[in-house]
């Protein structure tokens, strides 16, 4: 299942990626993940068109924890650059729109193909890919970068989100 699941699946080198998102921080239980894209996106969207920003990749959300007491997750888009009157998404309440970016290093990349209710287990391949390779570990804070709008793919089995997971080198 694996092999069928992710593809291209490889360890590469990031460049920092300035992003506007919002964080949002929630017990599992209480959160619906999708209701939550489907709120942050257009918010984001248009706040990064009030700033006359360019949108410079796909949409994403990045995990800080995922957990069954909190999950803690960065939802947005990378931009060219960010306005300098954008305050630090660090800095803000969880929901509110602010600068950010996506970390630079060695990172495990691949892509999952088909619907995202299989995106746990693409993840938890590439963990395990991670984990097959000599002289690197998972470091925190994994993201999945959505290539293809649903709405616009005839088949979800033709869906493609890239996945990032940040690792470090231990040789």
């Amino acid at each position: 299942m694996t092999d069928a699941l992710i593809s291209d699946t490889a360890v590469v080198e990031l460049r920092a990626q300035p992003t506007i998102a919002v964080r949002i921080q929630q017990p599992l239980a209480e959160l619906d993940l999708a209701a939550a894209f489907d709120r942050s996106l257009p918010r984001v969207a248009g706040r990064i068109g009030e700033l006359g920003v360019a949108v410079s990749g796909p949409p994403f959300g990045r995990y800080h924890r995922y957990g069954p007491d909190v999950v803690d997750v960065e939802i947005g888009f990378p931009v060219a650059t960010t306005p300098e009157t954008l305050p630090a998404l660090a800095g803000l309440a969880p929901g509110e729109v602010g600068a950010s970016a996506l970390p630079e290093g060695p990172a495990a990349r691949t892509i999952l193909r088909g619907p995202y209710s299989n995106l746990s287990a693409a993840y938890d391949a590439l963990h395990a890919w991670i984990h097959d390779q000599p002289g690197i570990d998972d470091a925190a804070g994994p993201w999945e970068s959505y290539l293809d709008d649903p709405r616009t793919v005839a088949d979800a089995a033709d869906i493609r989100t890239e996945i990032v997971w940040p690792v470090r080198r231990t040789a």
